[in-house]
């Protein structure tokens, strides 16, 4: 594959099923990154899971000998600040429904978050993020919010990330459940958005040409970075098998089975 990376000079990559699987890297992934780094290449780190900030993320990353910077790490939180720094109007009366540490990254960016949930019908503006400790009390006021007018932003609509254990439920199923207590329209922040990806390529100064997208997910990173005009890449090693790429109306310009050089 080194062939094929070598014609780019800026990359996008996707964290879970490419980079690691539960915080632990996957063969050939550090080893890539050091590729990108000796040849000079540019690159990014795009992803939907917003567990935590992307100061996090950089942290997570530099631990496992991957080498980033906080600006090489982009998550939907990143697309939401963008949106927020711009709109003076939503900088007020929002309500999160995150993890406590990303709730304290957004707060340390400005956004004046309303805490007290008994203030629901206040609230203009919800964040949901998917985390391990969402539970129903987060639902059952996030549903009120929205039912008194609130507009909702998700971080992601994927159902599920890959895991060792097998795929198991993300953003988007959460997102799901709360819309079937009222239907109302969804703003993605996240993969497939063509909002993010144009934020990724901002980050690296290039032109859509000279970039390449690296993702496991057929409906979000590759989905997304064709809606973008960016080539991309599938890897086998997360969310996606070959069967199911074989299958889907989604095509990457380039399918791997690791990131192998």
């Amino acid at each position: 594959m080194r062939t094929v990376f070598s014609k780019f000079k800026g990359f996008i990559i996707d964290l879970d099923g490419v980079i690691y699987l539960d915080k632990r890297p996957i063969p050939f992934a550090k080893s890539f990154i050091s590729y990108l780094r000796k040849e000079n290449k540019q690159y990014v780190f795009l992803t939907n899971d917003s567990s935590v900030s992307p100061v996090e993320y950089s942290r997570i990353l530099s631990r496992l000998g991957i080498k980033c910077s906080d600006n090489q790490v982009i998550t939907p939180i990143s697309n939401f600040i963008e949106i927020i720094k711009k709109d003076s109007a939503k900088k007020e009366k929002i309500m999160i429904f995150s993890s406590k540490k990303l709730k304290s990254y957004i707060k340390k960016q400005g956004v004046k978050i309303i805490e007290d949930l008994s203030r629901f019908k206040e609230t203009k503006n919800i964040l949901v993020s998917g985390n391990i400790n969402f539970n129903y009390k987060d639902l059952m006021y996030a549903s009120l919010c929205i039912q008194n007018g609130a507009n909702l932003y998700a971080t992601s609509i994927d159902n599920s990330y890959p895991t060792e254990l097998g795929n198991v439920p993300a953003t988007g199923a959460i997102v799901t459940a709360i819309t079937k207590t009222y239907p109302t329209r969804v703003t993605n922040l996240g993969k497939p958005s063509k909002k993010i990806f144009k934020l990724a390529r901002e980050r690296l100064g290039l032109r859509k040409s000279e970039i390449l997208t690296i993702g496991d997910n057929i409906k979000t990173d590759i989905a997304g970075s064709n809606i973008s005009g960016i080539k991309s890449a599938l890897v086998l090693t997360g969310k996606t098998s070959r069967l199911i790429a074989k299958k889907s109306r989604i095509k990457p310009t380039y399918t791997i089975k690791n990131l192998k050089l």
